[in-house]
């Protein structure tokens, strides 16, 4: 009876397959988009070069300076500035060409040097990039802090030096070596606290050593936690035949034949387990054929795929016993296998930044350094 109870499920389940159909598709391409947004790279090769838009509105030897130090070694391996008008650099970043734009405001190097009041870069970010414009920050910050060091330790020198920055003709050569000796003679009485640094670093270059054993597969990562989800719904689309056995009166007709219930609720269970053991099936070995995952140990995972089909079954059976009717049991099934499924996948979800670049939502960042001065 058991048999023929499975066999006329199975044709009915044949009659109307596209929900095990779907359940089966689905976590195969979820798996499939999440790792391909989220999974490393095959190309390899570290960060790309970050593109920055400078506007100089200053216009003075210190952001010439400035500017011949983003061209220059390795800064200029790493970091492509380009030197653009403001109307050209917002474009950029809008049409999400540049990673940000750093603005060196009018009058910066004057008032930094006089110390007649704080001066401050401006850093538009590009909402629509994640990594490079972090990076981009804290390089800026690096600056600034070395600009307010300057300023605290050259306090009393650097109103000598925008003079000389600011004489027209020729330089005064003279007067920029005095001040070069007297900025030599702070570091000589520093020279305890500088030399040697407290902190250095030392470059080796090593030999790729040999992989052992198979690389992180992203997919084998996101496919079971997927897998444990939509195959819970499947033995819940499976358990819930039997509404619709009472809906068609068939489970009337079966009382009426035979006194015990036991093999009709059994033959249910029993196609819940089967559709999730050969559910796991295809969706495994689609892994393999989709995804070049090599699952390890077949012999344990069999054993789990059945233990887990054996609980989902029966799960899902004892809440169909609990709602008593479909309409209840469509508002709490796909909570708890949510819930289930939750505690088996493992993705960390990833912060992804809005599409729409336009300057007004572009995040400014004012980086202040305070300028020299009379002590």
């Amino acid at each position: 009876m058991l048999w023929t109870l499975l066999i006329k499920d199975l044709k009915r389940a044949r009659h109307n397959p596209w929900p095990y159909l779907l359940n089966l598709a689905l976590p195969l391409c979820i798996t499939a988009l999440i790792g391909l947004v989220f999974g490393p790279s095959s190309k390899g090769g570290g960060l790309g070069q970050i593109k920055l838009a400078v506007v100089d509105e200053d216009d003075s030897v210190l952001s010439s300076l400035l500017r011949g130090a983003m061209n220059q070694g390795d800064f200029k391996k790493h970091l492509e500035a380009h030197f653009l008008e403001r109307n050209e650099a917002f474009k950029q970043i809008n049409d999400n060409k540049i990673s940000a734009v750093l603005i060196i405001p009018k009058g910066f190097t004057r008032t930094y040097l006089a110390g007649d009041g704080p001066v401050a870069f401006e850093l538009i970010k590009n909402p629509a990039q994640s990594f490079y414009p972090a990076i981009l920050e804290e390089l800026l910050q690096v600056a600034v802090t070395g600009l307010n060091a300057v300023a605290r330790n050259l306090r009393s020198d650097l109103p000598a030096w925008k003079e000389v920055f600011e004489k027209e003709g020729r330089p005064d050569m003279k007067r920029i070596a005095e001040l070069m000796v007297r900025v030599g003679d702070k570091f000589e009485k520093a020279e305890h606290y500088l030399f040697p640094p407290l902190i250095g670093y030392e470059t080796t270059t090593q030999k790729k050593a040999k992989e052992e054993g198979p690389a992180l597969n992203i997919f084998a990562f996101l496919l079971p936690g997927m897998a444990a989800m939509f195959l819970l719904f499947l033995a819940d689309h499976a358990i819930r035949d039997l509404y619709r056995e009472v809906t068609a009166r068939t489970l009337d007709r079966f009382r009426t034949l035979h006194d015990r219930l036991l093999p009709f609720v059994i033959s249910k269970v029993v196609l819940a387990m089967a559709v999730v053991v050969l559910g796991s099936i295809v969706m495994f070995g689609g892994g393999v054929l989709m995804f070049g995952i090599h699952w390890q140990r077949p012999l344990a995972m069999a054993v789990v795929i059945l233990a887990f089909g054996l609980f989902g079954s029966g799960f899902m059976a004892f809440i169909a016993a609990l709602a008593r009717s479909e309409r209840r049991a469509n508002a709490v099934n796909s909570v708890l296998v949510m819930c289930l499924s939750s505690a088996i996948i493992s993705v960390r979800s990833c912060r992804t930044t809005g599409s729409s670049n336009r300057c007004a939502h572009c995040s400014r960042a004012p980086l202040t350094c305070h300028g020299g001065g009379p002590p």
